[in-house]
């Protein structure tokens, strides 16, 4: 029989008997039900433990701010949009995914809009941009094209009239054709100002701090809109055909994975997130997050399991048999 020295050195040797152990635990990790391998009852708990050893850590929350200001700081120096940061065959993929016919449900669309500060908003913007129009055309004749338009109009009819007593009805269809053209190009130009107004009071109001309880009020609004609605509300808001959304979304997954930039632009990706903790202890980062303890508890735990259900079974009493051999 081999001594521990004659052991350890083939256990260290590459592609040797560790390597043999290494297929032997996946080989019986995937033969094992799922329900063995992921208890419900056991992540339950750790996510638990975990819940609780986070949110009690001052400085793990000081921590995941101080890494989302230095990645928001990053990204913002870069001064790069979106688009140049999502992998063309994704960005592709995105659109093709917007360009499916759907159409959200009318009464789902409405729960989660019709509430009391978003009409409030709305309604706000409306009565200054309808105040401001009234303004522009109750102005001097002068500066009124619609008054202009009608006045032109007049004198015309003025002529029309006295060219004899049969003209009276040309000047009525000459009169209400040339209202009905004033009012339509005025109703267009309306259109404009509104939405232009309109925007521009949602996009000043939203970055007015003094509107920040108005603008809370707006967000615990949609959120609760969005809570009191059920499955079924949320499957009619973005309704669609499952298959061609689901083709969309792996023809774009398929072009992505065959990219040559695929490989460089992950691990840059990966890179990044890591930053200098590349080279720290995996416990060390752990612990900057309260989790150190919490997870050495669970995987020590998991793995214990693991192992236990891995010797009892004749493959690894045959590789132990040939190691010792």
């Amino acid at each position: 029989m081999a001594d521990s020295s004659q052991i350890l050195s083939r256990l260290r040797a590459p592609n040797g008997p560790a390597a043999g152990l290494a297929a032997l635990i996946v080989t019986d990790v995937l033969a094992r039900p799922l329900g063995e391998i992921v208890d419900p009852l056991v992540v339950a708990g750790a996510v638990r433990d975990v819940l609780v050893a986070w949110t009690a850590s001052d400085a793990a929350a000081q921590r995941i701010v101080e890494r989302i200001q230095k990645r928001n700081a990053a990204l913002a120096a870069a001064g790069r949009p979106v688009g140049a940061i999502v992998p063309p065959p994704l960005a592709d993929g995105l659109r093709a995914l917007a360009r499916l016919p759907t159409t959200p449900s009318h009464d789902a669309l409405l729960k989660l809009l019709d509430r009391p500060p978003v009409k409030r908003l709305l309604r706000a913007q409306v009565i200054e941009t309808l105040a401001a129009f009234g303004r522009r055309a109750a102005s001097p004749v002068a500066d009124s094209s619609l008054a202009r338009g009608l006045g032109g109009i007049s004198k015309r009819a003025l002529g029309q009239i006295a060219s004899g007593p049969g003209a009276i009805s040309r000047v009525a269809n000459a009169v209400s054709g040339e209202v009905e053209r004033q009012v339509e190009k005025r109703a267009a130009e309306f259109a404009d100002t509104a939405v232009a107004g309109i925007l521009a009071g949602i996009a000043g109001q939203a970055t007015d701090a003094t509107w920040r309880e108005e603008q809370a009020a707006i967000r615990v609004a949609i959120v609760d809109g969005l809570l009191e609605m059920c499955w079924a509300d949320l499957v009619a808001f973005a309704p669609g055909d499952a298959p061609s959304q689901v083709d969309a979304v792996r023809v774009a997954l398929a072009a992505w994975a065959r990219s040559a930039d695929l490989l460089p632009t992950l691990e840059a990706a990966i890179r990044t997130a890591m930053d200098d903790d590349v080279r720290r202890p995996l416990g060390d980062l752990l612990a900057d997050f309260a989790l150190r303890d919490v997870v050495a508890i669970h995987a020590t735990a998991w793995v214990e399991r693991a192992v236990v259900h891995l010797i009892a079974g004749d493959a690894f009493a045959g590789w132990l048999a040939e190691l010792l051999a």
